[in-house]
């Protein structure tokens, strides 16, 4: 038997753990952002979608070459609504 594969099939899904750690930090990070609107207003809400929306397109565009950046995008995007959250205290 050969053990050849059609080309594009992946071999080992582990190899893209990182990408879907970062996909799930990325999917967590709208729920923050609208759940603390009335911490921050709306103004700061639609700021932080807009980056957000800037680093989803960063992840899926990562997802498969760069596997470990989709996890330091998803923790971008916590830090960032972090830091919206903490200068508007």
């Amino acid at each position: 038997m050969s053990d050849k594969q059609p080309p594009g099939r992946i071999k080992d899904i582990s190899v893209y753990r990182d990408s879907f750690i970062g996909m799930a930090v990325l999917a967590c990070t709208p729920f923050l952002i609208f759940g603390a609107i009335s911490v921050y207003g709306w103004l700061a809400a639609v700021g932080l979608l807009l980056v957000w929306l800037v680093l989803l397109l960063l992840g899926t565009r990562w997802f498969m070459p760069h596997p470990r950046w989709v996890v330091g995008v998803g923790v971008v995007s916590m830090l960032c609504w972090l830091a919206v959250v903490l200068i508007a205290q």
